[in-house]
């Protein structure tokens, strides 16, 4: 059975997905949101999510973790600190020694739903379907890691975005 951990992304809010895929498809070990408060001083923000990761990373033991990267055109004010919180998880798996890919949004949309220009709700819908659940997986931050968890698990070589 081969893990992945899943993240989205986020200071205030990182979702993070586990998953594994074995003989008879998908299962969902565990989904949640690392939650940070504004008040607190940022350094403090980015640690309190490099711990939980790191923690995660140890109980989980995954082969690889997946990390949805930023729209770069969206709210560029919120980009700075996602590609810190994204430095950080990158860090935190590579002191564990785990592979890190980092997907396209429009790549882990792609691989979940077969449409790259998917909308959030017709990703959580068939992530909810691939991972055989009941009910929809909340907060949306732990859907969309969940995506990403998904995404690296269906491709035997997912391509990772190269910043050089």
């Amino acid at each position: 059975m081969k893990v992945v951990i899943g993240f989205d992304s986020g200071l205030a809010n990182c979702g993070y997905g586990v998953v594994a895929r074995g003989g008879s498809g998908f299962s969902c070990l565990a989904h949640g949101n690392i939650q940070t408060d504004a008040k607190t001083p940022h350094p403090d923000r980015l640690l309190k999510i490099y711990q939980h990761v790191t923690e995660l990373i140890t109980e989980w033991n995954p082969s690889k973790i997946s990390i949805e990267s930023v729209y770069w055109n969206r709210n560029q004010k919120s980009c700075l600190p996602i590609a810190e919180v994204i430095g950080v998880l990158q860090l935190a798996a590579v002191q564990k020694d785990v592979e890190v890919v980092i997907l396209t949004p429009q790549s882990v949309k792609s691989a979940v739903t077969g449409v790259s220009n998917a909308s959030k709700t017709q990703v959580m819908k068939m992530t909810q379907k691939l991972l055989g659940m009941k009910k929809p997986v909340t907060p949306s931050h732990a859907a969309d890691a969940l995506g990403c968890a998904i995404a690296a698990l269906l491709s035997r070589n997912t391509p990772s975005l190269d910043y050089k």
